[in-house]
């Protein structure tokens, strides 16, 4: 089947994606609105040093501490390094909101095992020396990082998270994460990375009948870790790569050489790894020009906010949207619980696609700390000995399953599903105006390809990252 393509003009207005003012609506945790700083609730440091301290009840096993965990209230502290006012804060601060609400909800219902999580929460505005310096504000007082969104920022950190022997769970699915070699085994990755990623939309592609392909990347390991997996397709499948722009989108500059090499390259599929805003003035301005092929790109190159916007019409004709999960109000038997949760925080709020990566990652350090506390040690090693234990994973059909155990081209998430925005679906529940309340909420995409994984990414051998820094 050949790309569909079409031949219009579309005029692009300037704009912002606005991240919405949010709170937990109970509890002690809470995020700021866009342009605030986060809300930090800290329990009792528990110090340096490893201590060995009976349960309040007098009875039952020992449980090893060290940092960040207060045995006589039962209390673990759990950092989030979130970009609340930063390029990708729409995106993010859905994310903490519903590791908000999740947690909230286990503390509610006995938390795990009568142990309480508290959240303890700072905005890094996706700049890597307010990330360094908000890590250097809670590392003594927490045993892990649930949240630790970018990829530049956590690389920039990692040495002090080693130095710590800190658990972190990244907002960034770069390569590295997933292998031992590069982050001592302290990154609990989640779902695929941005290379097998790329090479699954590909795989994608190839069986549209696209065969000429334009990239347009941010610089850095999210950027250039995409770029390296669409080159290793573009060679597995025969493809021609016609316009390379990798490491060419620079945020904040002027794009028009990356307009102009977009739409006069002939491709008959473009692929981003950008932000949502940056994607949009690049599709306008492409489309002004007079580029008529078909785009895509990495998960966080989309937000469903971009269908508010000028350039809905055309994400609703050409752009197809790659998910790690499945998107807001898709039926799968672990959305009910999370629906159910995230109405009740947040009634007035809009559906968000950003709320279920949220919830499994909630998922997976609930998993990570139920079995800490089960073998008597949440001390940071102990937390670290935990997770890179696990196998099978279930989110509930929310996302693939996912195991840590192995070697890397062993565990490695190769899996994602495919979706297209559907501008009519999305007006049709009620677009901007929707509230999780209502009946029916929709990011209004549409399941185009279930949980699949590309002969290119199966065959696939993960040892090493695919973009060296």
């Amino acid at each position: 089947m050949t790309s569909k393509r079409t031949s219009w003009l579309v005029l692009l207005v300037v704009f912002a994606l606005i991240a919405a003012a949010c709170s937990s609506g109970g509890g002690t945790t809470t995020t700021a609105a866009g342009g605030g700083e986060g809300t930090t609730t800290t329990a009792p440091p528990s110090g340096g040093g490893t201590t060995t301290t009976a349960p309040p009840s007098g009875g039952g096993e020992e449980m090893k501490t060290d940092f960040g965990v207060d045995v006589e209230s039962k209390t673990i502290n759990i950092g989030m390094l979130v970009d609340l006012t930063g390029i990708f804060s729409p995106l993010t601060t859905d994310i903490a909101d519903a590791q908000i609400a999740y947690w909230d909800d286990v503390n509610a219902n006995g938390g795990i095992d009568g142990w309480t999580v508290n959240l303890v929460i700072e905005d890094t505005n996706y700049n890597v020396d307010q990330h360094i310096e908000k890590y250097e504000k809670i590392r003594n007082d927490v045993v892990a990082l649930g949240h630790s969104t970018g990829s530049p920022t956590n690389v920039a950190t990692l040495p002090k998270y080693k130095e710590d022997g800190m658990l972190f769970l990244p907002i960034s699915w770069y390569s590295g994460w997933g292998i031992p070699d590069f982050d001592g085994g302290l990154a609990l990755e989640q779902y695929t990375n941005y290379c097998i990623e790329a090479m699954d939309i590909l795989g994608f592609i190839n069986e549209m009948g696209g065969t000429k392909i334009a990239l347009a990347t941010f610089p850095g390991d999210y950027g250039q870790d995409a770029a390296a997996g669409v080159k290793k397709a573009v060679e597995f499948y025969g493809m021609d790569l016609v316009y390379d722009g990798e490491a060419a989108v620079i945020p904040g500059q002027d794009q028009t050489p990356v307009i102009t090499g977009i739409a006069q390259s002939g491709a008959d599929w473009v692929f981003l790894t950008t932000n949502p805003s940056t994607a949009a003035e690049l599709m306008g301005g492409a489309a002004q020009a007079g580029f008529q092929g078909m785009w895509t790109g990495s998960v966080p190159s989309y937000d469903f906010r971009l269908l508010d916007s000028p350039v809905a019409p055309l994400i609703d004709q050409v752009y197809y949207q790659p998910g790690y999960n499945v998107v807001w109000g898709e039926d799968v038997p672990g959305a009910a619980k999370m629906q159910e949760v995230l109405t009740a925080a947040f009634p007035d709020r809009r559906p968000s696609d950003a709320f279920v990566i949220g919830w499994v990652y909630s998922i997976s350090l609930h998993e990570v700390l139920k079995t800490a506390i089960a073998n008597g040690d949440l001390t940071r090693a102990g937390v670290v000995a935990a997770a890179n234990s696990l196998t099978g994973i279930d989110f509930g059909g929310l996302a693939p399953n996912q195991s840590y155990a192995g070697t890397p081209n062993e565990y490695v998430q190769r899996a994602i599903a495919m979706f297209k925005p559907s501008l009519e679906k999305y007006t049709a529940a009620g677009g901007a105006e929707q509230v999780l309340s209502g009946e029916g909420t929709t990011t209004g995409s549409e399941l185009v390809k279930d949980f699949f994984v590309s002969d290119a990414a199966k065959d696939f051998e993960y040892t090493e990252p695919c973009y060296q820094l």
